[in-house]
């Protein structure tokens, strides 16, 4: 039997959580994860039973990206990227980028974006909508959102309370780790798949992009 899944990844809360998990104190460009082979970990992660062959039919990216005004060679870089992603999974692989919020102070007469101040900022909302648009599109069997971002608990339960597609999540996962135990709590009880350090490493992109 094959699984037709769709992957809603919250990239930068992905990455860093990995990067945070497997390389503490490395460069946190080193821990870059390529969506796709993230996916197909998931799916190899998630079929532990050998029973159901799961077909990555969908994988919507949400990131944010620095402004140009601050950081011109992270725009550039964060350009690249998408590109190298999508590239060779039309209609099947998307990368969605999203300014990042700034606070802005004046400098010699020039406003100026404040790089400590930069963060995310609607990210977890575009990643609930494409939640729900999945869910709700029938095109598939399951839906799964990769995030630990506990906001997104309402978005789960509301894709859930659909019945279209089996809505569930992903996390990675050390069992030395006590913090990566627990699950996003949601109204419903919902399948999560862990996943560990080997599906990390095989998820790396190796592109430089320097």
């Amino acid at each position: 039997m094959t699984v037709r899944m769709a992957v809603v990844i919250d990239y930068q809360n992905v990455h860093i959580t990995a990067a945070e998990l497997f390389l503490p104190g490395r460069p946190i460009e080193e821990s870059l994860i390529d969506p796709f082979r993230f996916a197909k970990q998931l799916a190899k992660a998630r079929n532990t039973d050998g029973l159901h062959e799961v077909e990555i039919s969908r994988v919507e990216v949400f990131r944010g990206i620095p402004i140009p005004a601050d950081d011109p060679d992270g725009y550039r870089r964060n350009l690249k990227q998408k590109s190298q992603w999508e590239y060779g999974h039309r209609n099947l692989v998307t990368v969605t980028l999203r300014p990042l919020k700034y606070s802005w102070e004046w400098i010699d007469g020039k406003e100026t974006p404040i790089r400590s101040s930069r963060r995310e900022k609607g990210i977890d909302v575009m990643c609930a909508l494409a939640l729900v648009r999945l869910a709700r599109s029938g095109h598939y069997d399951v839906v799964t959102l990769a995030s630990r971002d506990t906001d997104l608990a309402p978005a789960l339960d509301e894709a859930h309370e659909l019945h279209v597609a089996k809505v569930e999540a992903a996390k990675w996962y050390d069992p030395s780790n006590r913090r990566t135990f627990g699950n996003i709590k949601t109204d419903a009880r919902l399948w999560t798949t862990s996943m560990n350090r080997d599906h990390f490493t095989a998820s790396f992109d190796p592109t430089n992009y320097s």
